[in-house]
């Protein structure tokens, strides 16, 4: 079996691993899972992979050693704009149309890289973005970008990349967005960076969608060479999990490889090409929905050839609910009831604002639930939840003074709000006020220290004081 470890030993870790991580390893992979824990186990303090395995099949690991495990049970290969007709697929049917539709009203678009690996991934989606978006500025762009090993999310925030990850991609790809980082790497562009939040999050255990974690209210979710590691089951979690963080009209992609259409028959699934994209749609939604092809200017071709000839100007686009005749094959798949689903909140106008604005941020429409909180707010004042979550809305519209300003209050009202002291140590990293944010997660460690570790944390959408405690711990590196 490997690494001496004996069949039943290595079946109780991939019972483990699967509950915890979500990763599959049958009896024929047994061998890279030896394998891999051999290379975790002094990582995680054992001389020998026997007496890690042991350790693993009867006790709990905290968050930092389930990443070190991750980090060695998955592998990451991807590279700039992998499968470029899913890209292609993405800009000309899913974001066009998206964008000319919010022009007019929320000037929004939010993104989410489930499995972001090293991060290529998710700047192909922000570079993508930025040439549907002459106009960038004037939008509020947010792209998510989450993966399991920690080793995978250091080398995406750095954003320093050999010519390796730009096997197939074209030149004016480096020439436009990369600067030389030393020796034959090459460093993403500030302008495209900024637009990418990276964050530690385990399909297989935590929440979402969450306000929380922001997996809320997402127009697309690019979920690609994920879900076949996963176990059956995980794998039927997480797409629905995955439906409910989409807004309705938004997207999911998926390697076409590791899910078959069964695997998602509350979406609707649509097909470009050789490319096949779930939908989030409502039943109305599904009778009318179509997509018009939008051409990109003569001779430039597909998304591929485009890339080659280099950057081209983009037409404006086409509604995609308008009467032409479809150009893309939509294919209804029955319907699944999901409970707690996000619905539309016209029926919610006669419930409190905090409600409703609550409602509004889950379906991604922030600016109609910042507008609720502000009238939940103005009826009481001493509600350290509403500021909460308007500092969350504030967070997720990228106001993150606003933001810092809204948690203060919270925490002038109620000293012990846990996920304020949390958000703060968050929010001034990101503003560059180290000692600041230093000082906001060591109160977050002693509050969640003394308190019980299975018991839930007001306002996190179902999180532990177990799990944030080590999520607070690994953001305070200690």
């Amino acid at each position: 079996m490997g690494a001496g470890l004996d069949r039943a030993l290595l079946d109780a870790v991939s019972g483990f691993v699967a509950e915890r991580l979500g990763l599959h390893f049958p009896e024929e992979r047994w061998p890279d899972l030896a394998r891999g824990l051999a290379n975790a186990c002094r990582e995680l303090g054992f001389e020998e992979p026997d007496a890690c395995a042991r350790r693993l099949a009867t006790c709990e690991l905290t968050v930092r050693q389930l990443e070190t495990l991750a980090s060695h049970l998955t592998v990451g290969e991807t590279c700039f704009f992998r499968d470029p007709a899913s890209f292609e697929a993405l800009e000309r049917q899913i974001l066009l149309p998206l964008v000319a539709r919010r022009a007019e009203a929320g000037r929004t678009l939010r993104l989410w890289s489930a499995g972001c690996c090293t991060g290529e991934e998710a700047y192909s989606l922000a570079i993508t973005c930025l040439r549907v978006l002459p106009d960038l500025r004037s939008w509020n762009v947010s792209i998510l970008a989450t993966d399991i090993n920690p080793k995978f999310l250091a080398k995406a925030e750095a954003g320093v990349y050999s010519e390796w990850s730009f096997r197939g991609a074209p030149a004016w790809l480096r020439e436009r967005f990369f600067s030389p980082a030393g020796g034959k790497t090459v460093s993403i562009d500030s302008a495209v960076r900024s637009l990418v939040r990276f964050g530690y999050l385990n399909l297989a255990e935590d929440a979402y969608p969450s306000l929380h974690n922001g997996t809320n209210g997402m127009d697309v979710v690019f979920c690609r060479n994920v879900l076949m590691y996963f176990t059956p089951e995980h794998q039927r979690r997480v797409a629905a999990s995955l439906h409910r963080c989409l807004v309705d009209g938004g997207c999911l992609l998926v390697n076409p490889a590791e899910a078959g259409t069964s695997l998602f028959p509350m979406f609707v699934a649509e097909h470009v090409g050789d490319v096949c994209f779930y939908r989030r749609t409502s039943e109305a939604g599904r009778v009318a929905a179509r997509l018009v092809s939008v051409p990109l200017p003569p001779g430039a071709g597909g998304l591929p050839g485009a890339m080659a000839a280099g950057m081209v100007e983009l037409p404006v686009a086409v509604d995609p609910l308008a009467s032409a005749a479809p150009m893309v094959a939509s294919v209804p798949v029955p319907a699944v009831e999901e409970p707690g689903a996000p619905e539309a909140v016209a029926g919610e106008s006669a419930a409190s604002p905090l409600v409703l604005a609550r409602a509004l941020a889950d379906q991604g429409r922030l600016e109609e639930a910042l507008a609720a909180c502000t009238g939940a707010l103005a009826a009481d004042r001493t509600d350290p939840t509403a500021h909460f979550l308007h500092a969350t809305i504030c967070h997720e519209l990228g106001r993150l003074e606003e933001a810092v300003v809204a948690l203060g209050r919270v925490l002038y009202l109620d000293q012990d709000f846990v996920l304020a002291h949390h958000g703060l140590g968050g929010l001034y990293r990101r503003l560059g006020k180290r000692k600041q944010a230093q000082r906001h997660l060591a109160v977050a460690l002693e509050l969640l220290a003394a308190r019980d570790r299975d018991a839930v944390v007001p306002e996190s959408d179902g999180m532990t004081c177990g799990r944030l405690l080590e999520s607070v711990r690994v953001l305070a590196g200690v």
